[in-house]
């Protein structure tokens, strides 16, 4: 059993091992040609194998963007760096950051951590129609991202105090009590995203995927420059078939990092009903982050206790958007050809934060293995978690 050991995609050495069950004395003349004839090529750079982390793939048509360059390589443990101006992340200096473990719902209720039904949240989320350019499915090479082009009349509801001070933020219902006066504030979404898997646990257990409702406050005075909130559905595996409800989005998948894709005319997403039914939206909230950088604090997370569903089929597409990436350059039929693919793939692991390097469209990439994308739980630091039941 042969075994080529390579890292950041160039030789360690030119000498593959044999498995440790298969000895010397056993090899027959068959494998010992086979080792010497891979050994050879091995010297003489006549093979290559470069296996990217999403997020670095060598094809990929995202535009550069200014900053340090991340990818959920370490699930989010080196997110160490500075955003397009040069102001630094909070991922690793921050104390209110997502995702984090939730607890149970009952030992929420036993300890009154509750929210009365005048300070919950509300939700109307009409249905996104495709007239063929104004709904874009997005391999962004961090997520797969839904965005609309046109106005969307949604209608989200944060319960906020009545009187507010430049201070007053958007997670101020969290310390809200029953009777106190009270106003809303409009959430406008502006986006909505998945991970795999999922970034929040309850009671310890991960999800295979979580969406992400991303909405912008602008409405409260501490706000004028925008607030963030961000509705998270939590998905369960069913063999009952595939969620109909993700398969226009499914169809739209983009499997290149940076490929835009615009959902064909005609189409549709009933975004609300990806929301568990009204009768039962029970939701836990709590103060975080960004889960991605810059870890932006302040955010207001509202995440649904009750999973929707999702398909073996439809969890083994998004893991494959996602996935690890094995690229070859285009025009490697020499020595030199695979030196340079080596040089590039130095720069692009080690030297991410510089851009991307030579042109995308020299390298065939296949998938090498599945991927993910999400970030690890992070620290609760005592944050109060309070559940809002339907």
């Amino acid at each position: 059993r042969l075994y080529i050991l390579y890292r950041d995609g160039a030789r360690n050495s030119y000498l593959s091992r044999v498995h440790r069950r298969t000895t010397a004395a056993a090899m027959t003349l068959t494998q010992r040609l086979t080792l010497l004839f891979w050994g050879l090529l091995h010297i003489f750079g006549l093979v290559s194998a470069c296996i990217y982390k999403y997020g670095t793939s060598p094809d990929s048509l995202a535009p550069p963007h200014g900053g340090t360059h991340w990818d959920h390589g370490l699930n989010g443990d080196d997110w160490i760096g500075v955003d397009a101006v040069g102001n630094p992340w909070t991922c690793s200096s921050g104390i209110r950051q997502s995702p984090i473990n939730l607890p149970a719902t009952q030992s929420l209720e036993l300890n009154g951590d509750t929210l009365s039904r005048n300070l919950r949240t509300s939700w109307n989320y009409p249905t996104i129609h495709s007239n063929g350019s104004n709904v874009e499915v997005i391999n962004n090479g961090h997520a797969i991202q839904i965005e609309w082009l046109s106005p969307y009349a949604a209608d989200v509801q944060i319960v906020v105090p009545a009187r507010q001070s430049n201070s007053t933020s958007v997670t101020a219902v969290l310390g809200m009590q029953q009777g106190e006066q009270s106003t809303t504030v409009r959430a406008t979404p502006t986006q909505f995203h998945f991970h795999t898997i999922s970034e929040h646990l309850i009671m310890g257990k991960h999800y295979p995927l979580e969406l992400h409702i991303v909405h912008k406050i602008t409405d409260l005075p501490a706000c004028t420059s925008g607030c963030y909130s961000v509705t998270s559905v939590l998905f369960e595996l069913t063999d009952v078939g595939d969620n109909s409800l993700l398969d226009s989005i499914w169809a739209a998948m983009p499997m290149r990092e940076g490929q835009i894709n615009f959902m064909p005319a005609g189409t549709e997403i009933r975004l609300g009903e990806l929301l568990p039914h009204i009768n039962v939206r029970d939701y836990m909230a709590y103060e975080g982050s960004l889960t991605t950088p810059p870890c932006t604090e302040g955010l207001l997370w509202h995440v649904m206790v009750h999973p929707q569903k999702i398909s073996r089929a439809q969890w083994t597409k998004y893991k494959t958007a996602v996935s690890f990436k094995d690229c070859a350059f285009k025009n490697a039929t020499s020595t030199a050809g695979h030196r340079h693919h080596r040089h590039h793939h130095h720069r692009r692991m080690l030297l991410a934060d510089e851009g991307p390097v030579g042109n995308p469209q020299d390298y065939t990439c296949t998938v090498a293995a599945y991927g993910f994308n999400y970030r690890s739980s992070q620290q609760a630091y005592g944050r109060a978690v309070k559940l809002a039941r339907a």
